[in-house]
């Protein structure tokens, strides 16, 4: 399981040591800039389509809630006979009729 710890601000990468200003040194530095915007593009890319996949999923569990919750309501409608301890919107009525059995296996 991967842990949810929030990072910090992305820093970037500095080299060893300070090198002389060139054309050559220019040249690296710009690539290191770019495979870092490339990486940063893919990474933001991928938590795009996880997020996206995450919303779905999301609007498929309130579906299938609400599909769950109209069901259970319809079956309490179509039998009524259901004991009313069974309902937990409705309050249980006292009562002295209580009856007891014992099952012996």
């Amino acid at each position: 399981m991967t842990s949810n710890r929030v990072k910090g601000p992305i820093k970037p990468k500095i080299s060893t040591m300070p090198r002389n200003k060139s054309e050559a040194s220019q040249q690296l530095e710009l690539y290191k800039l770019i495979t870092e915007k490339q990486r940063i593009q893919k990474e933001l890319q991928l938590m795009e389509q996880r997020l996206q996949q995450l919303k779905n999923r999301l609007t498929v569990l309130n579906h299938q809630i609400d599909s769950t919750e109209q069901t259970i309501q319809d079956l309490r409608q179509a039998n009524p006979t259901i004991p009313k301890m069974l309902h937990p919107s409705k309050p249980i009525a006292q009562s002295s009729n209580f009856q007891a059995f014992y099952l012996e296996y």
